[in-house]
């Protein structure tokens, strides 16, 4: 009986013990946190160039050889997209078998690939001679919620000078380097 009685006491402590340690554990407690983080304008470049635009030869005089070469920006705010106008954009001859004795007539135009609703995007722009491509308030591109990169493509285009007494340019390799700066515009 003593024994009984030794586990009767045992079990009774431990009834008595169990509920003492579950109503002594600590209560559950959620604390929050708020995480704040600002997003500036973003206006980049996937990377540091376009692909070089390899125009074909021109071998005939009414030849206007055009090629393309396209690249992303990357936006989250609306962008005016200017170009360089200077002769810097202008196709001249560099190389044999004459040098820096002639220019060829120089187009660019710009492509979107969306227009600014609902796509990100801006107005394709016509073609324009080096001096007055996107000159001014540049092209407009529209930045739209959700689409945060427009591909931009840019067009070359060559011709020899019809006008007056110019026929033919010069034989040669002919070289020029646009570059299209993207800046940010008011919303």
């Amino acid at each position: 009986m003593r024994t009984l009685t030794k586990i009767l006491l045992l079990a009774a402590l431990v009834l008595c013990l169990t509920p003492n340690l579950v109503f002594a554990a600590e209560p559950n407690d959620a604390a929050t946190c708020v995480i704040n983080v600002t997003v500036d304008q973003i206006c980049e470049w996937e990377g540091a160039a376009f692909a070089d635009i390899d125009l074909a030869l021109i071998d005939d005089q009414g030849d206007t050889p055009e090629s393309s070469a396209t690249y992303t920006l990357w936006i989250n705010c609306n962008v005016a997209l200017t170009a360089d106008n200077t002769a810097t954009a202008e196709l001249d001859n560099t190389g044999p078998p004459t040098s820096g004795s002639d220019t060829l007539i120089t187009e660019y135009k710009v492509t979107y690939d969306g227009d600014g609703d609902p796509d990100t995007g801006g107005t394709d722009t016509a073609y324009a001679t080096y001096d007055n491509f996107i000159s001014g308030a540049g092209s407009a591109i529209t930045h739209y919620d959700g689409d945060g990169a427009v591909e931009v493509t840019l067009w070359a285009r060559a011709s020899n000078d019809s006008t007056g007494h110019k026929e033919v340019s010069d034989a040669g390799v002919y070289k020029a380097t646009q570059t299209l700066t993207a800046a940010w515009a008011s919303d």
